[in-house]
C-alpha cells in the first residue's frame, strides 16, 4: 500500500452506503451465477448426463469456495482488502464465462473457480465491512452485502430457468459477468481500510476444536450450504411437477430467502440469539420435511407449498448464527468468518452430489430431501444440547 494512500484505521459508525453498493454489484453478481446453476442441470442431465455428475457441478463449487477462505484472509491481511475483493470478482467472473459452455468438464472448472472466486470476495467484502464501521453500522453493513448476494442467487433463482430457455446458459452468463467486472472496476476506487497482522493457523482452528464452534458451523452448513444444494436441483424438482408455476415458485422461494434474512435478526431480538437460531433451525427441518411428503404423497399443494417455504428456513438462521459466532469465538473477526465458512462449506460438500447420486438409483427426490430433513434435526438437537435454549 502506497504511503501516500489515505487510510481508515478506525470504523466509523456511518454505513459506508457507497462501498456497499459498489462490492454488493459484483456480489450480486457472482450471486446471479450461483443461483443460474440449478437450471443449466436439467440440460446436463437432458445431454446424458447422470444426475449425481450434474450435482457434482455444485460439490465443485462449494469445495472452491472451501479451498479459496484461508487464502482469501491472508491476502486481505497483506494486501489491501478492497482490491482482494475485487480480484475475487474478477476470479468468479472468468469462472462464469465458462459456464457458457455445457460440456462436463467446462462445467466443473466453471463452478471451481466461481466458488474460489465468490470465496475470497465473500471473506473480504465482509472484513472490509467490518474494518471500515464500527458498532451497529457494522451488522447493517455485513447485512446489506449479505443480503446483496442473496437477491442474485434469489434471481438467478427465480429467471434463470426463463432466461436459459429464451437465451440459452450464455444468457445469465453474460448478465453475470458484467456485474461482476462491473463490481470490481468500482471497488478498485473505494475507499481503502487499515492492516491487520497475519495469524497462525492454529488461530484460525482453535475455536472450532470446541462444541461451541463445531455447532455454530454446522448451523452455517444447514443454512448457507443446504441452501446452495436447494437451488441446484428446485428447477428439476420443478419441471417433473406437471403444470408447476415454475416461476411464480421460484420467484417465492427467493423473496422468502431475502425476507428470511431479514426476519432472523428480528427474531433474534425477540427471543435471543441462540434460541432464535434453534428455531430457525426446526422451521428449515419442518419445510424440507414438507417437500419430503409432497414428494412421497403426491400432494403438488404441499409440495409448491414447501419449496417456497424452505427460503424462509434458509433465511432465518444466517443473522442469529453469525451475530452468535462473532460474540463466542474470540475477538478476531477473520478467524470466526473463516471458520464458519469452512465448516459450513465443508459439511455440505458431499450433498449435492448425494442428492443426485440418490435420484440416479431411485429415480426419485425423496430420498435426497429426506437425507437433508434429517440432517436438519440433527443439527437442531446438536444445538439444544450444545448451546442450550433459553
Amino acid at each position: 500500500m502506497s504511503a501516500g494512500a489515505h487510510v481508515d484505521r478506525r470504523g466509523t459508525e456511518t454505513v459506508p452506503w457507497q462501498a456497499v453498493a459498489s462490492l454488493g454489484t459484483g456480489l450480486f453478481g457472482l450471486g446471479l451465477a450461483v443461483g443460474a446453476y440449478g437450471a443449466v442441470v436439467p440440460l446436463l442431465i437432458e445431454s446424458g448426463v447422470s444426475p449425481d455428475a450434474a450435482g457434482f457441478g455444485m460439490t465443485v463449487y462449494l469445495f472452491g469456495q472451501l479451498l479459496a477462505v484461508l487464502p482469501a484472509d491472508y491476502l486481505a491481511r497483506t494486501w489491501p482488502v478492497h482490491r482482494v475483493a475485487a480480484g475475487g470478482f474478477v476470479l468468479g467472473a472468468l469462472g462464469t464465462a465458462l459456464g457458457a459452455t455445457l460440456t462436463l468438464s467446462a462445467v466443473y472448472l466453471s463452478r471451481l473457480l466461481l466458488g474460489l472466486g465468490m470465496g475470497v470476495a465473500f471473506v473480504a467484502c465482509m472484513t472490509y465491512g467490518g474494518l471500515r464501521t464500527s458498532g451497529s453500522a457494522t451488522a447493517t453493513t455485513q447485512g446489506a452485502l449479505g443480503a446483496l448476494f442473496t437477491l442474485g442467487l434469489a434471481a438467478g433463482v427465480a429467471l434463470g430457468p426463463d432466461a436459459v430457455e429464451l437465451a440459452g446458459p450464455a444468457g445469465p452468463v453474460a448478465v453475470a459477468v458484467v456485474l461482476a467486472l462491473v463490481g470490481g472496476a468500482v471497488t478498485l476506487r473505494i475507499r481503502p481500510v487499515g492492516d491487520r497482522p497475519l495469524l497462525s493457523l492454529g488461530r484460525y482452528l482453535a475455536p472450532f476444536r470446541s462444541a461451541t464452534g463445531m455447532t455454530l458451523g454446522l448451523g452455517n452448513m444447514a443454512a448457507f450450504g443446504f441452501l446452495i444444494v436447494a437451488t441446484t436441483w428446485y428447477s428439476d424438482v420443478l419441471a417433473g411437477v406437471q403444470g408447476a408455476p415454475t416461476l411464480a415458485v421460484l420467484t417465492g422461494f427467493s423473496l422468502a430467502t431475502v425476507f428470511g434474512r431479514v426476519g432472523g435478526g428480528l427474531l433474534a431480538g425477540r427471543l435471543g440469539e441462540s434460541t432464535a437460531a434453534f428455531c430457525s433451525l426446526v422451521v428449515l427441518a419442518v419445510t424440507l420435511a414438507g417437500v419430503t411428503v409432497g414428494l412421497v404423497t403426491g400432494s403438488r399443494t404441499l409440495l409448491l407449498a414447501s419449496l417456497v417455504a424452505t427460503g424462509a428456513g434458509f433465511g432465518l438462521p444466517f443473522g442469529p448464527l453469525f451475530s452468535l459466532a462473532f460474540a463466542n469465538l474470540g475477538d478476531e473477526p477473520g478467524v470466526t468468518l473463516v471458520g464458519m465458512t469452512a465448516v459450513g462449506n465443508a459439511g455440505a460438500l458431499a450433498y449435492p452430489w448425494l442428492v443426485g447420486r440418490l435420484l440416479s438409483e431411485t429415480a426419485s427426490y425423496v430420498p435426497g430431501f429426506a437425507v437433508m430433513t434429517v440432517t436438519v434435526v440433527g443439527v437442531a438437537v446438536l444445538w439444544s444440547v450444545s448451546l442450550g435454549v433459553r
